[in-house]
């Protein structure tokens, strides 16, 4: 009995082991593509699947669930790390398209992703390692009289 103790001790001290390592790796993969916040990953995943998207920020905001304000500062910063592409504005309207890394390594961190976005566990772990984007609480106005 003694001997089964130990041995569910071990392995549940290389479970969580793995567990680490394998959050390392989703880090490393994230800052490889230069992707820190939930919105980005949300934009560049919905590109990911689309290809394309015409469309506003505001239309793209309410397809992945995000503010228009976080989704447009996502996407501008995916075109900056050269994951998405940008039409010019026609209409109110632009072109969004996923553009995959050049870089045969961030090309790699990009597809392992995605892969481990394909089921629960995965996009479970991918939650725990990118971050919300702080909002700014917000101010009441002052309306009425206040009594000391």
């Amino acid at each position: 009995m003694f001997r089964e103790s130990v041995s569910s001790f071990e392995l549940t001290r290389v479970d969580v082991a793995v567990e680490e390592s394998q959050d390392g790796s989703v880090q490393e993969s994230l800052e490889a593509l230069g992707v820190a916040l939930l919105s980005e990953w949300d934009s560049l995943a919905f590109l990911y699947h689309h290809s394309a998207s015409l469309g506003t920020v505001a239309q793209i905001a309410q397809f992945v669930g995000h503010d228009k304000r976080e989704i447009g500062a996502a996407l501008q910063r995916l075109e900056t790390l050269g994951l998405v592409r940008r039409s010019r504005i026609s209409q109110g309207i632009r072109m969004y398209q996923f553009s995959e890394p050049s870089e045969p390594g961030r090309r790699s961190c990009l597809l392992s992703l995605m892969s481990l976005a394909q089921n629960r566990t995965g996009r479970l772990r991918l939650l725990q390692q990118l971050k919300s984007p702080q909002r700014e609480p917000r101010r009441r106005r002052n309306t009425g009289l206040r009594l000391a």
